[in-house]
């Protein structure tokens, strides 16, 4: 398990690779000061030969439009490299973006 922290003290990603998968848990809010967090950390765990990641967004507060843009390009780069990037659902506050921009289709739920 490894932790990664932002330069802001309400967000942080932790990470618990498994043998087929890993995991990604995103911590506090996810949004445009936090979003590029996640996708670099994303990008270097494909990087080291992960093809299957989880976001796990249960403890995620709050996303914002930046935090869904991300998730749709990790969900892009996946289909497009042939990987799988699966999500957790988070609280009913976290799952009301999906629902507005029609988002809530495109990814693969846990």
């Amino acid at each position: 398990m490894s932790s990664v922290q932002s330069p802001h003290d309400a967000f942080s990603l932790t990470v618990l690779p498994e043998r087929k998968e890993v995991w990604v848990v995103p911590t506090g809010e996810l949004d445009v000061a936090s979003a590029d967090t996640l996708h670099g950390k994303v990008r270097e765990l494909r990087a080291s030969g992960f093809e299957h990641i989880v976001v796990d967004l249960r403890r995620t507060a709050f996303m914002d439009s930046a935090g869904l843009r991300v998730l749709l390009s990790l969900r892009n780069d996946a289909v497009r490299n042939r990987q799988v990037l699966s999500l957790v659902k988070g609280s009913p506050a976290v799952q009301r973006i999906f629902d507005v921009t029609a988002t809530r289709g495109l990814f693969d739920w846990r």
